[in-house]
């Protein structure tokens, strides 16, 4: 196997150096570059997603064994640090000596080498693991650290924040999570619903597809997966197939470059339904990358709509035309401007919309499974520019909409200000709406993603698209 702690380290290193660079994608990238096997992703997978997962509390342990501040360490031997005490204390059947020695070779600089090994020889041989059924209690849970409710470690000292007196900085350790969120959480959410979020935080998602109905049906998409050796079984929605191989694995089967299928959680597949498109309507999604919600909406037309996909990064609205050329549809346009000025759109397709999407940019703090980069921007700051962002973007799709359109507006947050005190700001702003429905899921219930949608009506009778194109 190739030194894949390497590239672990410097996707590693480039997911904390720049905002906005998703994990996933710098794997599926590593995984065409370097040529890789499927033994040798999975491993890639689980050392960079297994980091950020539960990056906080590998901070927490590394840190206790240092002999300079934390803060003093350089970046890059602290994601040496990270990913070397993730494999000692998480991996099963990885020898030490190899972790450690296959680490320390990784990190760049020569004079960070002996630090980093100094330090994962010392968690090494200082750390006690156990089995589960090994561990008799008694432990202060400042030293001691459960994982995967498979295996306890101790610690001869205490590395984790008190319980007793700071409930919400104990579950920010050892589910390696922000303060301040933990701490909203437990307001908000009470602390059994709490630790259940943060548990599944650190949890492998699961892996759903959407068949493309206009390349055949449900039950011959699972006959082609299981002829490609793809284990697989009907998902909770008719649409849905619940697929028990990474995803990377996926994406090279035929079934899915043939275009009969998409990779969507069933959350995310409730949204496109609510605007009820039909055939001749025209329709409009806002923040169209990468295209899971824009392709949802032309299959449901039978691909016989006028549906305008926008979205302001051209770098990923080439992924919008690459899924709707994979999946064979024609109804799609894509064009890349900004969501938040109308005007620009208008300038394209001056008629008003039947239906309009607004899957807006979001703090992803229900799916933070799949995106654990996120975790470390869940802070005011950052939520109070989204919010921001996001009512932009609903008050330009409100001036998009015909009377008696329809307005979806969506996000993959559980966060109150992004979701329905967002759409009731929206609707004191703008009367001439009407809040039909909304719903919120958290990624406790179901095992799917967390996520909200609402729709929306712009009160009063418009004629139909196909009257108003004329």
């Amino acid at each position: 196997m190739k030194n894949l702690r390497h590239v672990a380290l410097e996707i590693l290193f480039e997911v904390h150096r720049r905002v906005g660079v998703f994990a996933q994608e710098r794997i599926h990238a590593a995984t065409r570059t370097h040529q890789l096997n499927k033994r040798e992703r999975r491993f890639l997978t689980e050392l960079v997603l297994g980091v950020l997962r539960h990056e906080r509390t590998l901070d927490r342990i590394a840190a206790a064994f240092c002999d300079i501040k934390w803060d003093d360490v350089g970046p890059r031997a602290k994601e040496a640090l990270r990913l070397g005490t993730y494999q000692l204390l998480w991996l099963d059947g990885v020898p030490p000596f190899a972790c450690i020695k296959e680490t320390v070779d990784a990190v760049r600089d020569a004079r960070a080498k002996p630090f980093v090994n100094a330090v994962l020889r010392t968690v090494d041989r200082v750390v006690r693991r156990v089995p589960i059924e090994q561990d008799r209690g008694g432990a202060s849970p400042r030293k001691r650290l459960e994982i995967h409710h498979r295996k306890a470690c101790f610690f001869p000292k205490e590395v984790f924040a008190d319980p007793e007196s700071d409930l919400a900085g104990w579950l920010a350790d050892v589910y390696s999570f922000p303060d301040e969120a933990t701490a909203r959480w437990l307001a908000r959410h009470g602390r059994e619903t709490t630790v259940a979020l943060l548990e599944k935080s650190l949890e492998t998602p699961p892996l759903f597809v959407r068949v493309n109905p206009l390349k055949g049906t449900r039950e011959e998409l699972i006959e082609q997966l299981r002829t490609e050796q793809v284990a697989c079984g009907e998902g909770s929605r008719p649409e849905s197939v619940r697929v028990l191989v990474p995803a990377g694995e996926l994406v090279a089967t035929r079934a899915f470059t043939s275009g009969r299928c998409t990779v969507q959680d069933e959350t995310a597949m409730k949204v496109a339904p609510q605007l009820a498109p039909k055939a001749g309507q025209l329709l409009l999604d806002l923040c169209a990358a990468p295209g899971g919600k824009a392709s949802h909406l032309a299959e449901l037309t039978g691909d016989q709509a006028t549906l305008l996909a926008v979205d302001r990064d051209e770098a990923r609205l080439e992924r919008v035309r690459e899924t709707v050329a994979r999946l064979g549809l024609k109804s799609v346009s894509c064009m890349t401007a900004d969501a938040g000025d109308p005007a620009t759109i208008r300038a394209v397709t001056p008629a008003p919309y039947d239906g309009v999407l607004v899957d807006a940019p979001c703090s992803n703090s229900g799916v933070l499974a799949r995106r654990p980069e996120a975790k470390a921007r869940l802070v005011a700051a950052d939520r109070a520019e989204l919010v921001a962002l996001q009512a932009k973007l609903l008050d330009a799709a409100a001036t998009l909409l015909f009377p008696g359109g329809r307005l979806c507006y969506s996000t993959c947050s559980i966060e109150p200000e992004e979701n329905g005190d967002q759409v009731r700001a929206l609707l004191a702003r703008n009367p001439e709406l009407e809040l039909l429905a909304e719903e919120e899921t958290l990624p406790v219930q179901g095992g799917g993603d967390g996520g909200y949608w609402a729709l929306l009506r712009k009160k009063g009778q418009g004629l139909p698209a196909m009257t108003r194109a004329r």
